[in-house]
């Protein structure tokens, strides 16, 4: 059974495979995709970092998926910033186009941008958004996993709800 997490999962595999060859010390994990100021300087504590997240999932007539794989570097006093970012994007592009995904239909679409931030410039941090996506094979997702852990889900669902309809003015 195949579902998205386990496609995800399966993505960083991919460039761990690839990359960690090229880049011994560099981090490569899953990551949900949001960022504040506050994650990218702890984010940061593991450079250089690619960090991917599934983003996008379609399920329609073609089962496409996005990615982003956001590269994470912080330069030293020697080091040139943007230069280091954008030698891990070069390595990272092709690692991309070989991954072997068997559910997939080889079609990676990759585009990337450097997410310019001033704040992060003065901290010696850049961050690139290496989108990529993935078009699945008919019925490559046969099963949405487990909702192990939400067993609580209900009751807490209707708490919330109740809390929420306390609020309301229902007098005219």
């Amino acid at each position: 059974m195949s579902d998205y997490l386990t496609i995800r999962d399966k993505a960083v595999e991919q460039i761990k495979a690839g990359i960690l060859p090229l880049y011994p010390k560099m981090t490569v994990e899953a990551h949900p995709g949001m960022f504040t100021e506050q994650s990218i300087k702890r984010d940061a504590q593991k450079t250089p970092a690619i960090l991917t997240s599934l983003v996008k999932a379609a399920d329609g007539e073609r089962n496409r998926i996005t990615f982003v794989s956001w590269v994470l570097y912080r330069a030293h006093h020697a080091d040139k910033l943007y230069d280091g970012a954008l030698k891990i994007v070069s390595a990272l592009i092709p690692v991309m186009r070989k991954a072997d995904f068997d559910l997939a239909i080889k079609d990676t679409n990759i585009e990337s941008e450097c997410l310019y931030s001033g704040t992060l410039d003065a901290i010696n941090i850049t961050l690139w958004a290496v989108k990529w996506e993935l078009i699945l094979g008919d019925h490559a997702i046969t099963g949405y996993g487990s909702l192990e852990g939400l067993e609580d889900f209900d009751e807490l669902h209707g708490m919330a709800a109740a809390a929420s309809y306390e609020h309301i003015d229902t007098e005219d």
